[in-house]
């Protein structure tokens, strides 16, 4: 039986084969941003970042830079901020777009998630399809944006997805999922079919990094949101043929080294206690956010760098 927020909807799939194609974007460093969840401040924050480059980079939004965001006007900046750049719809932005109550949020959570999360994630998704329908255009936007990118940075090809290589809400790109052996074949297939280096994701909100002999995924968990036990700061995917600026040097989580390529996960140290302050606001104590949220985004998940690069591993949760 399909139950909403668990299911992921048929036209959700791809092939990995998808990415064998000429590259949508080229860039000497890039931005890869996922989960925004409605944060201006974290926004803010990618600003200043970008600021402190040599050049300006470019910016992909790899989906769900909508979620807290229940209120037109904040809903409406958001989204012009992101389309300012280049941007992919997640589940999100999928399911905003349509009325499909069967699917819920679209986000296909896996057992480890409680049946109480998914529910108020549905709650949640239905509120902000809500606050969509009061922004002229907006939901007819979402539903014209990609599922996938291709981007070339320096000598290395990379999908840049929401999910994973096979559907817009998968989860094989979770951190458990990735470092776990029983997966290592269905990986190698995804670089070699896609004929890809590297893929960089989200929708899980936790982040992760695997590293092969074929190549490499980096999951930047949630731009917006803590991703880290006791820090608030959101995580950004930078990818360059530049070493990291000194500016910026203190912000990295992990990361690599590739044929010239710097990878890095980013610390968005955005302004915690106004952001805290703002969802407040738009999702008092008791509302589905709330419940499900706001103690990750006061102290963050209970989740280490050492879960990240698969050190420990530890169930997915929202």
């Amino acid at each position: 039986m399909k139950v909403p927020g668990r299911s992921c909807p048929p036209h959700y799939g791809y092939s990995p084969r998808a990415f064998a194609r000429a590259p949508d974007l080229r860039a000497e460093t890039l931005y890869v941003i996922g989960g925004i969840y409605g944060n201006p401040f974290a926004l803010d924050e990618i600003d200043r970042m970008a600021a402190l480059e040599v050049e300006p980079p470019r910016r992909v939004f790899n989906g769900d830079f909508h979620w807290f965001d229940a209120e037109p006007a904040l809903f409406a900046s958001v989204q012009r901020r992101v389309l300012a750049h280049a941007a992919l719809r997640g589940n999100v932005e999928t399911e905003i777009a349509t009325d499909d109550s069967d699917v819920g949020c679209g986000c296909a959570y896996p057992e480890s998630v409680p049946d109480d999360d998914v529910e108020r994630s549905n709650r949640i998704l239905a509120q902000l399809r809500e606050t969509a329908r009061q922004v002229p255009g907006a939901r007819e936007e979402l539903g014209t944006l990609p599922m996938h990118a291709l981007a070339q940075v320096g000598a290395l090809r990379l999908g840049i997805v929401h999910g994973d290589a096979w559907s817009l809400a998968g989860w094989r790109f979770a951190h458990d999922r990735l470092h776990d052996a029983a997966g290592a074949a269905q990986l190698q297939a995804a670089f070699e079919l896609g004929a890809v280096d590297g893929y960089a994701s989200s929708h899980t909100c936790a982040p992760a990094l695997k590293v092969t002999e074929r190549g490499f995924v980096v999951n930047n968990g949630a731009a917006g949101m803590a991703n880290f036990a006791g820090d608030p700061s959101g995580l950004l995917t930078r990818i360059s043929v530049r070493a990291l600026p000194r500016a910026l040097a203190d912000r990295r989580a992990f990361g690599l080294h590739e044929r010239g390529v710097w990878v890095d996960a980013l610390r968005i140290r955005f302004d915690s206690a106004g952001w805290l302050e703002r969802f407040d606001a738009l999702w008092p104590a008791g509302s589905p956010a709330a419940v499900s949220y706001r103690g990750r985004i006061a102290t963050g998940p209970q989740f280490t760098v050492d879960h990240a690069l698969g050190r420990e591993i530890v169930a997915c949760r929202v």
